[in-house]
Order: C-alpha cells, then sequence, then structure tokens
C-alpha cells in the first residue's frame, strides 16, 4: 500500500465518524474516594491535601491561618490579625 492511498484511506473513515461523542456517565471510568485521614496544608488561601488520590482543598479565604490539627485530623483554624502600623515602632 502506497502512502498516499493509506492517507486517502484514512481520510474516509475520518468523514465517516462522527463528529461528536456520547459519555455514559452511570458507568464512569474512575471514583474519587478520598482517605479518612487528610494531611492539610495551607496554601495561600486554600487548605490543600495531597495525601488522597487526587489532590484537592477548601476555600478558607484571605483571613483564616491554619495553625495545627486536632486529635481528629481535622484542621485547627484561628483569624488572622490584621498587623499595626506601629508594631515596629
Amino acid at each position: 500500500m502506497t502512502l498516499l492511498k493509506h492517507a486517502k484511506d484514512m481520510s474516509q473513515k475520518r468523514q465517516n465518524e462522527p463528529d461528536y461523542e456520547t459519555i455514559d456517565f452511570s458507568k464512569p471510568d474512575f471514583e474519587f474516594k478520598p482517605n479518612e485521614y487528610h494531611d492539610w496544608r495551607q496554601q495561600g488561601v486554600y487548605l490543600v491535601c495531597k495525601s488522597c488520590e487526587l489532590t484537592h482543598a477548601v476555600y478558607i479565604g484571605p483571613n483564616k491561618l491554619m495553625v495545627g490539627i486536632n486529635d481528629k485530623g481535622q484542621p485547627i483554624l484561628k483569624d488572622r490579625k490584621p498587623v499595626s502600623k506601629h508594631a515596629n515602632a
């Protein structure tokens, strides 16, 4: 088979294929099951868990600071205190 004939055959096959794909969501290829324990780390305004199979995060906003984890593995959050202009004066 020549290269030109092969290219024509491939072109005809592509023309017969539909331009869309139907996906059956009742049978997912992957199902995310988080771990019981999450290794939370603060990254900016998010708490991020990288210990699960998929990295996932929770938005906590700019006014919270993670200061630790309790005995159940849940993050301990504190309100950020505003910095005073005269703190170093």
